[in-house]
């Protein structure tokens, strides 16, 4: 498989010079570097071609070895998730267009080109949401009561428009990150600042997979074993929690006061992984963390 990495594109660029650029100069214009101001999501195409990460002006592509820039409006994606068929995500629109602040919750199934508009618009932005990559069940934290949600705490959705709240018992810690089972519709996991919690009815009850550190980040893999982020700055492990076992995998390095912020996997090719961070580093690797690569850093591709 072709590995991933952000082109720097030099010969490219001496080509182009020597075949036109500026002609008054000689010298061709430097391409701007994409950049990701904030980062509230990650995840891979069904076919396995592309990783999605939402920035605060759009998405960013991973493609072909390269970082781009699709098509679609530049809305602030928050509580992005994405599934065999698209994206679920809450946040704020363009302020190029004429849709309502905050977006609720809306779906794409065009990788962001159009949106579909699913309720709760102007009513509540969800930074903490999952959905089951193939169930499509919907977990979300609510932050604040509104009209379809009238008290905070966690609710599921079976079908994008009526929500349950769920007791949540068990569960100890402020929630930092959520994940659903890409089939199971009934499993579903929480890291907190306490630890990785997880729950077997649909978020009534959680009970305690590991409580040694804080788990910012986690996400069930594509067999259904659950991958979590355990610690922050260079104390962060990866940790995959698999009938009642905890094993550790090679973690990337992260800076002194950074912690990883989202775990993807490529459904497609089980072994490669892209982790983020709160400081907007982008760590992949193809061989599960035996090595990683640097795809981005301080919200700037390298």
């Amino acid at each position: 498989m072709k590995k991933w990495y952000a082109a720097i594109g030099g010969s490219m660029l001496l080509f182009a010079a020597a075949c036109g650029g500026n002609e008054e100069s000689g010298a061709s214009e430097p391409e701007e570097k994409v950049t990701f101001s904030h980062i509230h999501g990650a995840g891979f195409t069904a076919d396995g071609k592309h990783a999605l990460i939402p920035a605060h002006d759009g998405l960013r592509k991973l493609e072909n070895g390269s970082w781009e820039v699709p098509e679609g409006e530049a809305h602030d994606y928050m509580g992005f998730t994405m599934t065999d068929s698209g994206f679920y995500s809450s946040g704020h629109p363009s302020q190029q267009t004429d849709y309502a602040n905050p977006f609720g919750l809306i779906k794409s199934t065009d990788q962001g080109e159009s949106i579909d508009l699913l309720g709760m618009e102007g009513e509540v932005d969800f930074h903490i949401m999952d959905a089951g990559y193939e169930s499509h069940v919907i977990y979300a934290v609510n932050p604040q009561p509104h009209d379809a949600m009238p008290e905070s705490g966690l609710y599921r959705s079976e079908d994008e428009s009526s929500w349950e709240q769920k007791n949540m018992e068990g569960l100890e810690g402020e929630v930092l990150s959520l994940s659903a089972h890409p089939t199971d519709s009934d499993l579903a996991a929480a890291g907190t600042i306490d630890g990785v919690y997880l729950s077997r009815n649909q978020g009534d009850t959680f009970a305690p997979v590991s409580t040694e550190a804080p788990v910012p980040a986690l996400t069930f893999l594509a067999n259904g074993n659950l991958l979590y982020a355990e610690g922050t700055g260079t104390q962060t492990k990866l940790i995959i929690a698999a009938d009642g076992e905890l094993r550790e995998i090679p973690a990337p390095d992260l800076k002194e006061g950074d912690s990883a912020g989202y775990i993807a996997q490529n459904p497609q090719h089980p072994d490669t992984l892209l982790v983020t961070t709160t400081e907007r580093d982008i760590f992949y690797t193809e061989d599960r963390g035996d090595s990683w690569e640097k795809q981005a850093e301080a919200g700037e591709e390298l």
